[in-house]
């Protein structure tokens, strides 16, 4: 007996301990089984009890939905047959210049740009307008996708030309914003316009500017309002030129508004033929309004008279291949009063995904709308900016999307190919692995693909450095 009653509370702890086991266990299945990522944005990550145990195949599952597909890049390679044809650099050879970097080029370093035009000078035209921003006023354009939305990056950029060279306002507007909050830059209202881009432009459509949009009066009346903004910089508080463009096919009027003045109210032209109203004198709010029928309003112009103006022109969903179809009439009228000295591209997103490995038919897409801007404006220096750094999730890991590098590769064949300059986006956030350290630095929203506003400042910082170190040489 005194055996037995010794064997007995040893035997229960034996069964207890099981029992806590178990449900340790099952406990860990289930958090596991908890999709932290997703419910967390992030900031706590999916785990796996076993991925040291079994090996797993890579997963190349988004952080989230965050790039749309470029309709206009799905019809260009279905039309084309490149992309099976042209995936390689190699099969580019008897046109593109001999490449004059081995590596990306640094200074002190930072990423700089890589000159592929064939004077070795391609920020040539911009250094010589520069020279002239205490007489007039040097515009820049930069196109993209949701990269750039509500003037990330642009407004920086702006912000660090102004702090040298002059001016301000915001420059270039479209009259409808889906999001007006979200832009610190300006504070925009409006009602009344049906907003028109490139994602929903019919193949007949001309009103085809780099912008890529466009807005109709779409009933009795539409209106849009532009209020400065302190942010980032007080140059976008106030400018001292308002400009309306706008075709009208039918009568009507248009009035603006500015600070202390009263409204100013224009009879519409009905000739479908290209105008532009412009007011002068210091502003810090500019409202358009208009009861013409279908009036056509291409944007609005905030600057001043001398310095550099900064243009963001952004689409969500954009490629970039829409720019081939730029209409040269309209284009050439619109260069009467609103022209470009450097013209940046920032593309990419919308062409990349974790199955596509070759971007063949993408760099030729992309080389057509280098070459169409070329010939649009003949004077302009034009550089394109490599796809940022884009997360995957790899088990519980968040890596680069190793697709990254060969679209990366397809855009610079493009600008070789086009001569122009290039600019390594990514190399410039740290290449590989290079979203996950901005993530970590709180640059990067929690889908590792989209700048915030910090790292919209961040990466201004490295891109004026390196377009500075081109234009001072």
């Amino acid at each position: 007996m005194p055996i037995l009653d010794s064997q007995e509370p040893s035997q229960s702890s034996a069964r207890h301990a099981m029992a806590v086991a178990v449900l340790s266990v099952v406990i860990l299945l289930l958090l596991q089984a908890v999709p932290w990522g997703s419910l967390t944005g992030n900031r706590l990550k999916d785990f796996n009890l076993f991925a040291d145990i079994f090996p797993h195949e890579t997963s190349y599952e988004p952080i989230a939905a965050a790039t749309d597909i470029d309709p206009e890049l799905q019809s260009y390679m279905e039309e084309s047959t490149l992309e099976s044809e042209a995936a390689e650099p190699e099969a580019y050879a008897e046109s593109v210049v001999v490449p004059q970097f081995t590596e990306v080029p640094r200074v002190d370093g930072r990423v700089v740009i890589e000159d592929y035009s064939s004077g070795g000078d391609g920020m040539a035209d911009f250094r010589a307008a520069l020279a002239s921003a205490t007489e007039r006023l040097v515009r820049v354009a930069v196109l993209g996708d949701s990269y750039i939305e509500g003037d990330i990056l642009v407004q920086d950029l702006r912000r660090l030309f102004r702090l040298r060279f002059g001016g301000n306002g915001v420059g270039y507007m479209a009259m409808h914003s889906e999001f007006p909050g979200f832009r610190r830059s300006v504070r925009q209202s409006d009602s009344g316009w049906k907003a028109i881009d490139v994602r929903t432009m019919r193949n007949s459509d001309t009103l085809r500017t780099i912008a890529g949009e466009y807005a109709r009066v779409d009933g009795v009346k539409a209106k849009s309002r532009f209020e400065g903004s302190g942010r980032p910089d007080v140059s976008n508080s106030s400018w001292s030129r308002s400009r309306f463009a706008f075709i009208s096919t039918d009568s009507g009027s248009v009035t603006l508004t500015i600070d202390g003045l009263p409204p100013q109210t224009y009879p519409c032209g009905n000739a479908g033929k290209l105008q532009v109203l412009s007011l002068d004198g210091p502003t810090s709010s500019f409202t358009v309004e208009s009861d013409a029928p279908g009036l056509k309003a291409l944007g609005v112009w905030l600057d001043a008279a001398t310095g550099v103006a900064v243009d963001c022109m952004s689409q969500r969903g954009n490629s970039g291949v829409g720019l081939r179809r730029t209409d040269k009439r309209l284009t050439d009228a619109m260069s009467h009063h609103v022209s470009y000295d450097l013209i940046i591209m920032e593309y990419g997103m919308n062409a990349l995904s974790a199955e596509q490995k070759e971007y063949g038919g993408y760099s030729a897409g992309i080389a057509e709308s280098i070459s169409r801007l070329q010939e649009l404006y003949p004077d302009a220096s034009l550089l394109l900016m490599g796809v940022g750094d884009r997360g995957f999730k790899d088990g519980a890991a968040v890596k680069s999307l190793p697709t990254c590098s060969a679209l990366v590769e397809a855009q610079r064949n493009a600008a070789r190919r086009c001569g122009v300059m290039f600019y390594d986006t990514r190399a410039a956030q740290g290449g590989e692995g290079g979203v996950v350290e901005w993530r970590k630095r709180g640059l990067v929203n929690a889908d590792y693909i989209h700048l915030n506003h910090d790292g919209g400042a961040a990466l201004a910082e490295e891109l004026f450095f390196a377009i500075m170190n081109s234009v001072d040489e």
